[in-house]
């Protein structure tokens, strides 16, 4: 059988994709995430975390929620360890923590790298944070003066690779 391990690129790690004086961006370690379809009236309730906040708006504390669709969220900073993972009171339960990596993008240049990589208007508020990002359905949300992304894990090398080839200026390499 084909040795097929040098055709793949290495594996990208928690810390820094690309760095300079305009913008940063990171893959953060794991962060506790459980996508909720179905009632998810009932989980703000029972867990306690605020309401789900859309594409570009602001989430804020350590745990919060991202509105993906009418009947589906994710809820960050939600470890459900000691919860059934299934059909639970109206709602379907699943933890993402393993699936979803994230990114934080810093820094002036944030907003080109955006434009560069999505077609949606800054401008305009949705009720949805879902969208596709380089080609890759993403979530992306404010969180403090940052901007956070998720997206399979799977995708993490793809991601940085996108990212350093589309050369923001003054961005430099960190790989």
């Amino acid at each position: 059988m084909l040795d097929r391990s040098k055709f793949w690129s290495a594996a990208t790690t928690v810390g820094t994709i690309t760095r300079s004086p305009a913008m940063t961006v990171e893959v953060l370690p794991a962060i506790p995430q459980v996508m909720i379809s179905g009632d998810f009236a009932n989980a703000m309730a029972r867990f306690d975390f605020p309401a789900p906040v859309g594409l570009l708006a602001q989430a804020k504390g350590e745990r919060y929620s991202l509105r993906l669709a009418r009947n589906r969220i994710l809820v960050v900073g939600l470890d459900l360890t000691a919860e059934p993972q299934s059909w639970l009171d109206g709602m379907a339960m699943s933890s993402m923590t393993g699936a979803l990596a994230v990114i934080e993008i810093s820094g002036t240049a944030r907003m080109e790298l955006v434009a560069r990589g999505t077609a949606i208007d800054p401008e305009s508020a949705s009720p949805c944070a879902a969208l596709h990002f380089a080609g890759v359905n993403s979530i992306l949300y404010k969180y403090d003066d940052r901007l956070r992304l998720h997206f399979d894990r799977g995708l993490v090398s793809y991601m940085a690779d996108w990212i350093v080839a589309n050369d923001i200026p003054g961005s430099k390499s960190a790989l």
